[in-house]
């Protein structure tokens, strides 16, 4: 959570929520996303919330990580 994401060069992103974990950024509310179980909402600089399901993340060859958010 907090990592920033890239899908190639259109746009970035902010992981804000983490759905099977129930973990949220400041600002966000895990508990509206829990019916959909799994994956994770990520804040886009073009299209505002989306949504990536786990198996998603792994197979979209346009998302790569960023940058790590330190804890």
């Amino acid at each position: 959570m907090g990592d920033t994401i890239r899908w190639g060069d259109e746009a970035s992103g902010v992981v804000v929520v983490m759905i099977a974990e129930q973990e949220a950024m400041p600002g966000y509310e895990a508990a509206e996303w829990a019916c959909l179980q799994d994956g994770c909402m990520i804040l886009s600089s073009t299209t505002d919330l989306v949504r990536y399901h786990a198996q998603g993340l792994a197979c979209d060859s346009n998302l790569t990580l960023h940058a790590r958010m330190l804890e």
